[in-house]
């Protein structure tokens, strides 16, 4: 029986308020294993936490929650789950020696019963009086039923020992899906998130598309601070929730730390990862949070999204950190967010649409090509951006012209570059250029009848043109420049 003490219990009380104010002067998200980090660090009695958080504040001396929360997987929570694995390990193996003492003590008996067969045999043959055979009946059906006893004892032991042992290989693997699984939001965690995509990479490399996306909650950490960390752990959940549904069976869905997620999309091309990233972005902004105790409508969560398609021999971390520089592009657009007013109320949320980010990579080296193609971007993004949707049919019709128009131009001094240079596909090109203006002027008609809908510009000019052309198609003929420079 163990003993507590007041000296006990007012350590544990300083230990718990060094743990608070720590979580309190860095500035972060008060979490269950926040909150058991600290307090262990404080504690002392972790060496190797201890080295950690000192290396961590050495170099960075304001930490955030994601750090904190990364500390904890790879850290605080493996050594959890190494003793529990260990203990259960033990106990399999003490029940596997029983398994194989019963089947020793199976294997004596049946040898037992064997031998007094084969001494009997021969006493049979010989030749017995009526008393000597029945003698021998008489023990042959003895050390039968003996032996069916035994066996059956031996069946019911081994019986038993067999379903602990299933019990126990049932709580191991309980254990192993735990240390990979997030106890607040029941997804994966950073360590499943990393092993999942290792292996999915490994997969791929045969060729199959790979992408990646970042989700963050937008203003979650002054969200928390308004509401409390119940409600901020109830809107985790609900997050982690409603991504999943979002997703397809086979995608990865994991609590990336704190309050991003990342999604792991095997056999997905950025068109789709993109088209994946909005159902999920709509899917919560749809969601009204409300407090539990008062039904007080609390707003609607919205979060920034970034996504990356694997290139081929990138090294995961370049991959991991493309994904998440887009979102943290996206957030500095300020594309998606919960905004508080002054009183702290959730004001309603307006429609936000999905931004495309020019990037340096995406340039091919030849000056006029280049700046086209960042004109256009941000031409479709007028076409994304909320401001549209209050345009009358004449303006919007003059909208969309001006963007045919444009692309018109860039496709006609594209093909003259590549006609110069004596690009081998250049037919090929000029085929999908017609095809795709084409199809562009399908919908301008079609919407401005009111047979489609803006949507279905917009689903065309970010998927066909911008990321199936442009980033995907034009990408063919990048060798034939060099900074700026025909390549000869």
């Amino acid at each position: 029986m163990t003993i507590h003490t007041d000296v006990d219990r007012d350590w544990k009380d300083r230990v718990s308020a060094q743990a608070l104010k720590q979580i309190r002067d860095l500035d972060l998200s008060l979490d269950p294993e926040s909150f058991e980090l600290w307090y262990a660090f404080f504690a002392g009695r972790h060496k190797a936490l201890t080295e950690a958080v000192d290396a961590l504040l050495a170099a960075k001396p304001r930490p955030t929650s994601h750090d904190i929360a990364e500390l904890y997987e790879q850290v605080l929570f493996p050594t959890k789950a190494a003793t529990r694995i260990h203990a259960i390990g033990a106990e399999v193996q003490s029940q596997s020696s029983r398994l194989i003492d019963v089947i020793a003590e199976a294997s004596d008996a049946s040898q037992g019963y064997q031998c007094r067969l084969s001494d009997a045999a021969p006493r049979l043959a010989g030749g017995l009086s009526d008393g000597g055979a029945a003698t021998i009946v008489d023990d042959l059906l003895r050390w039968t039923i003996e032996m069916r006893a035994t066996n059956a004892l031996l069946v019911d032991r081994l019986g038993n020992a067999a379903a602990q042992v299933r019990d126990l290989q049932h709580q191991l693997d309980q254990v192993r899906l735990e240390s990979m699984t997030d106890p607040l939001t029941d997804v994966g965690n950073r360590k499943f998130f990393e092993t999942s995509l290792a292996r999915l990479i490994a997969a791929g490399e045969a060729g199959g598309p790979l992408s990646l996306l970042i989700v963050d909650l937008d203003n979650f950490k002054q969200f928390n601070d308004r509401h409390g960390h119940v409600v901020g752990d109830d809107v985790l959940r609900l997050a982690a929730a409603t991504i999943k549904h979002s997703c397809r069976r086979d995608d990865v869905v994991c609590r990336f730390g704190g309050d991003e997620f990342a999604i792991i999309l095997p056999g997905t091309a950025l068109r789709e990862a993109l088209l994946i990233g909005e159902n999920i972005r709509t899917a919560i902004a749809a969601r009204e949070l409300h407090r539990r105790s008062t039904h007080e409508s609390l707003g609607r969560l919205l979060i920034s999204i970034g996504s990356a398609e694997l290139r081929r021999g990138e090294a995961v971390e370049e991959f991991v950190e493309r994904a998440d520089h887009w979102m943290y592009a996206a957030k500095q657009a300020s594309r998606s967010r919960l905004s508080l007013d002054t009183e702290g109320k959730a004001r309603q949320p307006v429609v936000t649409h999905p931004t495309i980010l020019w990037h340096d990579s995406y340039a091919c080296g030849e000056p006029t090509i280049d700046a086209q193609h960042r004109e256009l971007f941000d031409l479709a993004n007028v076409v994304l951006g909320r401001e549209i949707e209050t345009l009358g049919a004449a303006k919007l019709a003059e909208l969309v012209d001006l963007l045919i128009g444009r692309v018109v131009d860039h496709f006609a001094y594209e093909e003259s570059v590549l006609e110069a240079t004596g690009y081998d596909e250049l037919a090929l090109h000029r085929l999908e250029h017609d095809h795709l203006l084409l199809r562009a002027r399908q919908l301008r008609d079609g919407m401005l009848a009111g047979g489609q809908s803006l949507g279905e510009l917009r689903e065309f000019l970010v998927n066909s043109v911008i990321i199936g052309h442009m980033l995907h198609d034009d990408r063919r003929f990048f060798p034939l420049f060099d900074g700026g420079s025909m390549a000869a």
